[in-house]
């Protein structure tokens, strides 16, 4: 959908606009003269890059936008492709992205003979996704967010090996990595939800997908209140909203409740205030300060963890640490005759004021060893200055202060 790096405006704020690609202009016109007038138009703004702007006051409740079937690139697409061909005759079994992925391509070599151009070549060239970056700004993130991209990375260089196993027995097709990265990347960035039944040639794993031409300009605010589903009666891929717009402001969706550092992975920017921001923590660092501390019976305690599937994504936030972090720590601080009864952390009262105190230190001592590893990226920087840091790097920098920020209030909050 639409990305930028910088900062998004809240929800019926005017920015100023710049002038139109051709690209852009070519795809409304496509979109338009095939399926009819649209309230929407495709703008460049500043704050944001591409979007939608509204043509008309849009009220809550209204239907913002609708995109027929054939419109959508879906399975069924795929399937009546050349590329579906293909699969069928192959014994290995793609999840639907890598199909889609492999359709993307080969549309995008046919230009003007495939009816799919006015809306291929409107698309990016590239992102800003971490997987688009120098790998030496990977190195900018903290340990958890590093660690979060290098599994993303494994996982989209499996992904392409599959595919080049696939393309050894099919002659026809010659994908590289920059090609199948690109065309990944437009897929994973703008697909909507799409409920698709189950096929022979295709895995269910994350089949539920499809591309809406046009609708992927739509940006993402926080505070955006959206439905969005396919409708049978019409036969069109809908999204109504909840909130109001002016006639010439920029109209937003919601991608959903996610952190900074989702958002980065997947879409390529981060916001300065997003509610839905959490900084994640590893299970066993946690384990490892109980132990550091001497509290008894760890083996047992994290048996009692893992057995009673009591959540093990230990997050923070600014207002404080999750509950599941609580909890463990709360486990993990207790004493032989508290942990007979360790069901008493489903109540809100503390355990034992030896518990409580416990859970407050292992908390601080966590949190504050987090912040000081976190301090210590900052020196990796090639400045100090920000006008002589790269996008990307200023990306990266920003998404630390925001880290920093959270972790200095739940060490406050745990006083």
């Amino acid at each position: 959908m639409g990305r930028t790096l910088r900062h998004r405006k809240r929800i019926g704020k005017r920015v100023a606009r710049s002038a139109l690609s051709d690209e852009l202009k070519d795809l409304f016109k496509w979109l338009k003269m095939k399926v009819g007038n649209h309230n929407l138009r495709p703008t460049m703004f500043h704050d944001t890059g591409r979007g939608l702007m509204t043509k008309r006051p849009i009220y809550p409740g209204s239907i913002i936008i609708a995109i027929p079937k054939p419109f959508l690139i879906t399975m069924e697409t795929v399937l009546k492709s050349e590329v579906g061909s293909f699969l069928k005759r192959s014994h290995l079994k793609f999840n639907l992205q890598q199909a889609m992925t492999i359709f993307l391509i080969i549309e995008s070599e046919k230009q003007e003979e495939s009816v799919w151009w006015p809306y291929i070549k409107a698309l990016p060239e590239t992102f800003d996704t971490p997987a688009f970056w120098k790998p030496s700004d990977l190195f900018l993130f903290s340990k958890n967010v590093y660690k979060k991209i290098f599994a993303a990375l494994n996982d989209l260089q499996t992904f392409y090996n599959e595919i080049l196993l696939f393309l050894s027995s099919c002659k026809e097709i010659k994908i590289t990595f920059n090609e199948f990265r690109w065309a990944w990347y437009c897929i994973n960035s703008r697909s909507i939800y799409y409920d698709c039944d189950s096929s022979p040639y295709i895995a269910d794993t994350n089949k539920n997908i499809a591309l809406a031409p046009f609708l992927d300009l739509l940006n993402h605010s926080t505070t955006a209140e959206v439905e969005a589903a396919f409708n049978m009666n019409n036969n069109c891929f809908e999204i109504k909203t909840y909130n109001s717009f002016r006639k010439y402001d920029q109209v937003f969706i919601s991608y959903g409740a996610h952190s900074n550092t989702h958002l980065l992975m997947e879409y390529g920017f981060i916001l300065p205030d997003n509610p839905h921001d959490v900084y994640e923590l590893d299970y066993d660092e946690i384990v490892k300060v109980a132990h550091n501390l001497n509290f008894q019976y760890i083996d047992r305690k994290k048996r009692i963890i893992e057995e009673n599937n009591i959540n093990r994504k230990l997050v923070c936030s600014k207002e404080g640490v999750s509950w599941s972090m609580h909890a463990v720590m709360k486990i993990l601080a207790m004493d032989f005759t508290e942990l007979k009864n360790w069901k008493f952390i489903f109540k809100d009262d503390p355990i034992s004021l030896t518990n409580q105190k416990a859970v407050k230190k292992m908390g601080h001592i966590l949190l504050k060893q987090e912040l000081l590893e976190l301090r210590s990226v900052f020196v990796k920087f090639p400045s100090k200055d920000k006008s002589r840091l790269t996008p990307h790097q200023n990306i990266a920098l920003n998404l630390l202060k925001i880290e920093e920020n959270i972790l200095q209030q739940s060490i406050q909050l745990l006083q």
